[in-house]
């Protein structure tokens, strides 16, 4: 039979999904190869991947059904039969295990497939791959080795630190060595002295808080425990007597429970028993006891005379108070145990304000008050004397932010505490400012002792410990004695307070500032020709034009923020009260008394004290209103009914020009700007003559705020409005007014708007044609026609604007009207030439 070919058919083309896997095959082999690479073994590589492609090509193929050719065994030969060759009878083929030695011999024999095994343990090997290492095992192994190295790394820190550990300890006993610190057996000895030196800041760094808690509750469950047993023996022993019968039971357990609470706490027994034998001992002893005016009484309420006293009056000597005579003997040495109180009083006081910033004022005021608490006010306020004096009262400048400081601290105890607290420092900065000033002649230029004080007395008024009278008469002792030192000294008060004298009482600057310019006049040549004179003079002028930008180095932010730190520092509503005492009282207290002091010994006259308080009273009510009678007086016949008018009014007629009167004024902070308008424009209207400093005022305010410029606008129409009730002098008066604040700006011409231009009476053309004739005929003619032209583009106002054209051609421009100007022809030929301008304009913008 001949065979039959069959055509080949065509390759179809791979699909999308076909050639992505095709290509994640690939992948797979390359990376294959490339490990098998690291680990040599690259002919096995080669073989593998030979096979797995055979099997993608064999399973790729399909399996063609070749044709079952019928062949009987009979005409099969021997030789193909014992050779295997016969093909195999699906159909009717047997599955047989039994196996043949010789024919296995006669066939031929097939190639040995090798198997490789991997380098680690033996795996199944999966379409030819190549079974790599555990990388699992591998990760464990690496992690325990770190672990095992960072357990040595620590155990190695721990045995360094502990070595450290024992080098400092041999370290510190060798310093308590040399300080003599092991001696002692009591362990919260250095504790206690550290406190005593006020150094008990840095035990925050050093003591463990939860330690010491632990030992306080230790001690206070030692204490109840004690105190239970106790009652218990006692409840037994009551028990025992009230009942009679098993007592010896109850004894014998009363007794094991206190014998267990003495071996539990044998110091707070031994103290008992201290006190037991003390009190015992001072039972045979008679009792003394002491009054609370340090007098000593017997049991039977006796006073007992003092033996010191006895003294002094047999040898004839004068009598010492108690308190000066615990003062000399501390001095002297015969009472060490006071000297020993004030020194360490004196350590812990030091500590506290060298800390003083204004980050920890309020724990640093916080820790002086409770050392106010805790010991006696003489001893406290002299210990703060002196270190004040020896902090800030050197020879050399002391910084003006250290002062601030010590002052705010200075003000929060006279606040918090007593007002005598603040008394008795201002006394004494006074008497050594009398003192100062007194040999003031013989201080040299750098010697700064003096500028010192000064400073901080100003700092003192600044934070309202004393009225601003006291600091007037400081600054007249210094202007009286005029010379370099007393300039120097006033010069420091001008850059320090200036700003806040001149806000607080604008009359009580001006006068002290005429005072000084009284004796600055009167000083020598060589005085005067003083660069340090001449700078005194300058800022004292700045001052006064309230310019701060003369002033080297002004800055008040800090004092304002010490300010509002007092105030929050202040509780259970404590304030600063104000001082009012007088310079002669406080160099008089050591001879008179200290009134101001409550409880205090006076010797005064009452007499002389009722005047002093009618001068007080006098000066505080023209303080409070801070103007002259004459003037209050003018104020009440202009009819200034409400006391804002009466402020207001004073200050327009006083001031030195309408900037200091606009300023002095807004330091009112009034709510009602009309009333502002209103007694300037009163005032513009009842000058005799024509005054254009009203106008320069009313411009000013309009130019600071438009509720200033509203309020003009209503003050002028209700002027404009009652314009019978006003004479021709007002009305011109009136006319100038309006026209000088219209041509600046501060005022429209539509102010004039509520003029009834159908009806117009006598006074209202009287005031019609001064105000324009002023408008008109004024020098600039660039602002008149900048006035006309703000009207001419308001679209609302349609009506005004033909009023206007009508009033100027027709009532202005007529011969008689003119005639009765008598202008002279300039004015004439210009008055008509701005006439016809405007009309045209006017009329052009209505178009």
């Amino acid at each position: 039979m001949g065979k039959i070919r069959k055509k080949e058919a065509r390759k179809k083309p791979l699909t999308r999904k076909e050639q992505r896997k095709q290509k994640v095959e690939l992948k797979k082999e390359n990376k294959r190869l490339y490990h098998a690479g690291k680990s040599n073994g690259t002919q096995r590589v080669v073989a593998a991947a030979e096979a797995a492609s055979a099997a993608r090509q064999s399973s790729k193929k399909p399996k063609k059904k070749s044709k079952k050719i019928k062949v009987n065994p009979e005409d099969i030969p021997r030789e193909q039969l014992l050779s295997g060759e016969v093909p195999s009878d699906e159909d009717e083929s047997i599955a047989s295990d039994f196996s043949d030695e010789e024919v296995d011999t006669l066939l031929p024999k097939k190639p040995k497939v090798e198997i490789y095994e991997p380098l680690g343990k033996t795996a199944k090997i999966l379409k030819g791959g190549i079974q790599r290492q555990d990388e699992n095992e591998v990760r464990k192994k690496e992690l325990r080795q770190q672990k095992e190295l960072e357990s040595k790394s620590k155990k190695q820190r721990l045995k360094q630190l502990r070595l450290e550990n024992e080098e400092e300890d041999r370290e510190i006993a060798k310093l308590e060595k040399k300080l003599k610190l092991n001696k002692s057996k009591d362990k919260n000895r250095l504790v206690r002295k550290m406190f005593n030196d006020g150094l008990d800041y840095l035990l925050d760094f050093v003591l463990d808080d939860e330690e010491e808690k632990r030992k306080w509750e230790e001690k206070q469950e030692r204490k109840r425990k004690l105190k239970e047993d106790q009652e218990k023996e006692e409840a037994g022993m009551w028990s025992d007597e009230e009942d009679g019968g098993d007592g010896e039971d109850n004894e014998g357990g009363n007794f094991e429970g206190s014998e267990a609470s003495e071996e539990d706490s044998e110091e707070e027994l031994s103290g008992e028993e201290e006190e037991q034998s003390e009190s015992s001992d001072g039972e045979e002893e008679p009792q003394v006891k002491e009054d609370i005016y340090g007098r000593k009484r017997d049991a039977e309420g006796n006073i007992l005379p003092d033996p010191v006293e006895q003294e002094a009056s047999a040898a004839g000597q004068k009598y010492i108070p108690p308190h000066q005579r615990a003062l000399i003997a501390a001095s002297a040495g015969s009472n060490e145990k006071q000297a020993e109180i004030l020194a360490r009083l004196q350590k812990q006081c030091k500590g506290l304000l060298n800390r003083l910033s204004e980050a920890n004022l309020h724990k640093i005021a916080a820790g002086i008050e409770t050392l106010y608490m805790k010991n006696s006010r003489y001893n406290m306020n002299e210990t703060l004397t002196k270190l004040l004096q020896e902090a800030l009262l050197g020879s050399t400048k002391t910084n003006e932010r250290m002062v601030q400081e010590h002052m705010v601290l200075l003000a929060y105890l006279h606040a918090q505490i007593g007002s005598e607290i603040g008394a008795h420092f201002l006394q004494t900065f006074v008497e050594l400012f009398d003192g100062y000033v007194k040999e003031m002649a013989t201080f040299e230029v750098e010697d700064k002792r003096l500028n010192n004080l000064v400073l901080i007395l100003c700092y003192m008024y600044l934070f309202r410990i004393y009225e601003l009278s006291l600091l007037m008469e400081l600054i007249g002792r210094l202007s009286d004695s005029l010379c370099e030192k007393s300039v120097e000294c006033l010069l420091l008060i001008l850059q320090s307070i200036g700003f806040r004298l001149r806000k607080d009482d604008p009359l009580a600057f001006k006068t002290m500032m005429q005072r000084v310019q009284s004796q600055i006049s009167a000083a020598p040549l060589e005085l005067k020709e003083n660069p340090r004179l001449r700078f005194m003079v300058d800022i004292l002028n700045a001052v006064k034009n309230n310019n701060t930008q003369k002033l080297p180095q002004y800055d008040p932010e800090l004092a304002d923020n010490l300010r509002k730190r007092l105030k929050a520092m202040l509780k259970n509503d404590r304030y600063v009260v104000t001082l009012k005492i007088t310079l002669e009282d406080l160099l008089r207290a050591d001879k008179v008394g200290k009134w101001w002091v409550v409880g205090s010994a006076w010797t005064g006259n009452l007499n002389e004290m009722g005047t002093a308080k009618r001068k007080t009273e006098d000066q505080s009510k023209s303080s409070s209103t801070g103007f002259a009678d004459k003037m209050l007086e003018l104020a009440k016949k202009q009819q200034m009914n409400t006391a804002e008018r009466r402020n207001i009014f004073c200050i327009v007629m006083s001031a030195a020009d309408y900037v200091d009167a606009f300023e002095k004024i807004l330091h009112l902070a009034l709510k009602d700007q009309r009333s502002v308008a209103y007694v300037i424009i009163h005032c513009a209207l009842n000058e005799k003559k024509i005054n254009p400093y009203y106008a320069h005022l009313a411009l000013k305010f309009c130019q600071f705020n438009r509720k200033y410029q509203l309020a003009f606008q209503f003050a002028s129409w209700d002027r404009i409005n009652d314009i019978e009730s006003l004479g021709k002098p007002q009305i011109r008066n009136l006319a100038s007014f309006l026209q000088q604040v219209i041509l600046s700006g501060g005022l429209q011409l539509s102010v004039l708007k509520v003029v009834d231009f159908m009806q117009l009476d006598k006074l209202s053309f009287y005031f019609m044609k001064e105000v324009m004739l002023r408008l008109l005929l004024s020098r600039n003619e660039q602002e008149v026609f900048q006035a006309f032209e703000r009207v001419a583009k308001n679209s609302k106002l349609q009506q005004f604007k033909q009023s206007i054209r009508l009033f100027l051609q027709h009532f202005l421009l007529q011969p008689e009207q003119l005639a009765k100007l008598k202008l002279e022809e300039e004015q004439q030929k210009l008055l008509e030439q701005r006439v016809d301008h405007l009309d045209k304009l006017l009329a052009y913008v209505d178009l």
